[in-house]
């Protein structure tokens, strides 16, 4: 008896491990996620809802962000499991490289938070996921290739945050389309400035800054259209952002 209850406790065991391997874990997933960021995504197509006055539709909001969200945190995890090799030199002290998330499980992620992006674009309508297809295409892009040219990289990093804020906008007229330019163009800018942040510890906060900057970009384009109440909302998520980036890397 005292035999089988051995063997049945270690089963247990092996089924259901340590409570801090499951944390250290789920910190692992956050860390190659870069989980502040995501809080920028979700930042853009709220903008775009608010610019465009989207009320009547407010079901397809969550949809949106979530689209969003999850697209960007798949290119974040492409672009580790596309850089492994470089991040095991450069950055040894990232999930993929420590061996804290496998590679296979990291491809993993990566596509499977791409498929959920593309169903919950989907689900908000036929526009929504047009644009979902196009930032996911440009994502993948840049992580397979673009990422190898610099004069690349900020013209396409751009065009995904442009995308990204056009999400939320969905069949807005063209003469609206300079709001998601701006952003485009400032992500782009950020893109540029971070070619050398690897070694370079004091770009590695100011790029960290002017990432939290994309939510007041978000937040001073609402504000330009008179909302300011959503332009509040959306200066809001520089608190989770904020909160999360004091222990949790953004670069």
């Amino acid at each position: 008896m005292r035999k089988r209850d051995l063997l049945e406790n270690r089963r247990r065991f092996d089924n259901n491990p340590p409570m801090p391997a499951v944390r250290s874990k789920l910190l692992a997933c956050a860390q190659l996620m870069r989980l502040p960021n995501a809080f920028t995504a979700v930042a853009d197509p709220l903008a775009g809802w608010f610019v465009v006055g989207g009320a009547e539709r407010s079901w397809q909001l969550a949809l949106l962000a979530g689209a969003s969200a999850c697209l960007y945190t798949s290119g974040v995890v492409f672009n580790d499991c596309f850089d492994y090799e470089l991040d095991c030199r450069e950055r040894p002290e990232r999930p993929l490289p420590n061996g804290a998330i496998s590679r296979p499980a990291g491809w993993t992620i990566a596509v499977s938070l791409m498929i959920a992006g593309l169903v919950l674009a989907a689900c908000a309508g036929k526009s929504a996921f047009g644009i979902g297809v196009f930032l996911a295409a440009m994502i993948f892009f840049y992580n397979a290739w673009a990422r190898r040219f610099a004069a690349l990289r900020p013209l396409v990093l751009g065009s995904c945050r442009f995308a990204s804020f056009l999400l939320g906008m969905r069949d807005a007229p063209p003469q609206l389309w300079w709001m998601p330019a701006v952003l485009g163009a400032y992500a782009g800018a950020i893109t540029f400035l971070s070619r050398h942040e690897a070694d370079n510890p004091g770009l590695q906060r100011t790029i960290k800054w002017l990432l939290l900057g994309i939510i007041v970009v978000d937040a001073a384009l609402v504000a330009a259209r008179g909302d300011w109440i959503g332009a509040l909302i959306v200066l809001s998520l520089l608190v989770p952002a904020l909160a999360l980036g004091r222990f949790l890397a953004m670069t």
